[in-house]
């Protein structure tokens, strides 16, 4: 006889929080452009998912501001950030500024998608898919092209705060 698992209660929201700020990610900053507009985020929520076909994942809170842009427009780039990049971090994740004003932002050649000039990576997806998870909705994107550039040293996200990854021999 098979006992039926016991519904267990959710943490905290604090809880979580503190849980997942122990999760080393890095630091992305996810643009767009709809309807004329040109959108972002600053992210930690980029996720490789396929490799047939080259699928990631990118978590949008549906509160974020630019949530609608992202999850109609066709087409968005994932620029990997590298450690010189924390404060354009900072600014795309700042509400009610203009996240692209500054000049370190120009167009990914082929498209007219904004990308951060000196991203460690370029990732230009097409959006198969948008999932609601929770309070986010997840977009899967298909890489259509990649602009490495990995000489940069990476900026991860780490207990609440900006680090930078050293190369290790």
């Amino acid at each position: 006889m098979t006992v039926p698992a016991q519904r267990r209660t959710p943490v905290s929201a604090q809880d979580y929080r503190e849980a997942m700020s122990l999760l080393a990610a890095p630091v992305c900053v996810v643009t767009t452009r709809h309807d004329g507009q040109d959108w972002g985020l600053t992210t930690s929520t980029v996720t490789g998912v396929s490799l047939d076909p080259p699928l990631v994942s990118v978590s949008v809170a549906r509160s974020a501001s630019c949530h609608g842009a992202l999850s109609r427009a066709p087409e968005f780039v994932v620029n990997v950030l590298g450690d010189h990049q924390r404060r354009l971090a900072t600014r795309f994740s700042t509400r009610d500024i203009d996240r692209f004003a500054g000049g370190e932002i120009s167009v990914l050649p082929g498209t007219e998608l904004p990308v951060l000039t000196d991203a460690s990576a370029h990732y230009l997806c097409t959006r198969q898919d948008v999932v609601a998870v929770g309070d986010h909705d997840l977009l899967i994107g298909e890489l259509t092209d990649t602009r490495l550039h990995p000489e940069a040293s990476p900026l991860a996200w780490y207990r609440r705060a900006f680090h930078r990854i050293e190369p290790y021999d």
